[in-house]
């Protein structure tokens, strides 16, 4: 008697190119990434297209992992170099070369017991050093932005800056006020310094856009004063492919232009 179980067509097969599906398999992408990975493959190969314009509702439905999570596996997996997008946040979905894939390099010593302060607490700068870019919430939507800002993260720390005395019926300047901008520009040249212009010095025109960034106000809550916010912001202005250069000048967006209140805006929008 045979071993082997034939495969009854019960609604037709998605073909998968080989060197993709052992990528695949190789990939130390998180358990959420490669399902959302799968969703796409399915939404394009599976109707022999290169690429697709996917909701990530249609893939949350799909998969059974929240809408936020989707988009936040989305901008992992575009930042890997995983998939792509043709344009804007809203724009076709596809697979990007296998050789140009970058996924993140993962701690090999799984095992290894993880050393624990005496203390307790972490000395960790939430910012210097921030989280695994996994555990980052890259949902920006206008109406889901307080709740992700709300939940997760700390604040940032204002950076102390040294200050004369107020003069007489001068009100003293707010802790909200001193904001730390050598650790936001930190985070800039960490998640956009490889495809758009470091920040090498902090112009009072740099600080002044920043500071509209860190004063501004959503449904009551200031969602960049959180450091994973940041991160989750410029994170999503690379995936505009105008920004990043993908243009008939080569142009490319800087801090200054990132930070200006109208592209903020545009880009919170834009989910």
């Amino acid at each position: 008697m045979s071993n082997i179980i034939p495969l009854r067509n019960t609604g037709g097969f998605t073909r998968m190119d080989n060197d993709l599906y052992e990528a695949l398999i190789g990939a130390d992408l998180s358990g959420r990434e490669l399902r959302v990975a799968l969703a796409i493959h399915r939404q394009t190969a599976g109707y022999n297209l290169e690429n697709a314009r996917i909701a990530a509702s249609y893939i949350a439905q799909m998969s059974g992992i929240h809408r936020e999570d989707v988009s936040r596996a989305i901008c992992e997996l575009i930042r890997q170099r995983v998939i792509y997008r043709v344009g804007g946040s809203r724009s076709p979905i596809g697979f990007a070369p296998i050789n140009e894939w970058a996924i993140d390099k993962k701690n090999t010593h799984q095992n290894k017991q993880k050393v624990v302060p005496q203390c307790g607490v972490s000395t960790t700068s939430n910012v210097a050093f921030l989280p695994h870019n996994k555990d980052i919430n890259t949902n920006l939507t206008a109406d889901a932005v307080v709740a992700a800002v709300a939940s997760t993260g700390e604040d940032l720390e204002s950076e102390p800056e040294e200050q004369a005395p107020p003069e007489p019926d001068q009100p003293a300047v707010a802790k909200a006020d001193r904001i730390p901008y050598g650790r936001i520009a930190e985070i800039y040249n960490t998640v956009c310094g490889e495809k758009l212009p470091k920040c090498l010095k902090l112009s009072t025109k740099r600080k002044n856009l920043i500071n509209g960034c860190w004063n501004l106000e959503i449904n009551g809550v200031h969602p960049f004063r959180k450091g994973e916010f940041w991160t989750a912001y410029f994170t999503d202005c690379l995936t505009n492919k105008h920004w990043i250069g993908e243009n008939d000048r080569g142009w490319t967006a800087d801090i200054e232009f990132l930070t200006r209140q109208d592209k903020v805006l545009k880009v919170l929008e834009a989910l």
